[in-house]
């Protein structure tokens, strides 16, 4: 767990081998599939590819993020009172196979627009508010992404540059110098994997070279309320 969480200070991001058991797997697989209409589940025909608010739409799911092997994980580098606050699930189809260009997470849901001094309030989309938080905010948190398939170069791998997560939010000319300037690296994975990252790490991801499913549970975490009344939105 040192290790762990050193690679994950250093470089902001690092992986949990074997980190979910598979019968585990094969759970959060079917419990994904079961959320219902009002998650704002994206659909592709038959498929289902993406679902926002999957801690609300599926409160099971949000009984086994905020247990272990979940919390011993988010533990290493957060405080025990640390918590799921936000959940996402992917998927990569043959009909749902899409790009991701290079960003950073720096917006979190909150369950109502509120003035509240250091947060920004985004346009609602699709029925979700959006909050623009402190930066300090934003390095504090972290996330789980919960790998339900292999995922290698050629098959969706999350792309990072490494340490750019130092670098406090950044503006696009700055993302592009750091693209420049830093090699980055494809982060493969196998089922039952665990990915640690900062959200403020810059990450991208190309299409499946060969489509076939890669299901990311995507789980952020954060150790304290927030100010002013306002309420995570998981």
């Amino acid at each position: 767990m040192t290790d762990l969480a050193a690679a994950l200070n250093r470089d902001g991001y690092v992986v949990a081998r074997g980190g979910v058991p598979t019968m585990l797997v094969a759970d959060l697989q079917n419990l994904c599939l079961q959320s219902p209409e009002r998650s704002q589940a994206k659909r592709q025909g038959k498929s289902l590819y993406g679902v926002r608010q999957l801690l609300s739409a599926v409160p099971a799911l949000r009984e086994i993020v905020d247990r272990p092997p979940f919390t011993g994980l988010s533990h290493i580098v957060m405080a025990e009172s640390a918590r799921a606050v936000k959940g996402v699930f992917f998927d990569k189809t043959p009909s749902a196979n899409w790009m991701v260009p290079w960003h950073q997470d720096v917006t979190i849901n909150v369950t109502e627009r509120r003035e509240v001094t250091g947060f920004e309030m985004r346009p609602v989309q699709d029925g979700i508010v959006h909050a623009l938080p402190p930066v300090s905010l934003s390095e504090n948190l972290l996330t789980l992404r919960i790998h339900l398939d292999d995922a290698g170069a050629d098959h969706g791998a999350l792309r990072v540059i490494p340490r750019s997560h130092l670098a406090g939010r950044l503006e696009p000319a700055e993302i592009r110098k750091w693209i420049e300037r830093v090699p980055e690296v494809a982060v493969s994975v196998q089922a039952g994997d665990v990915m640690l990252m900062r959200p403020l790490l810059l990450h991208a991801s190309s299409p499946c070279q060969s489509p076939a499913h890669r299901r990311v549970v995507h789980v952020e975490y954060a150790a304290d309320d927030l100010p002013g009344g306002l309420r995570w939105a998981g």
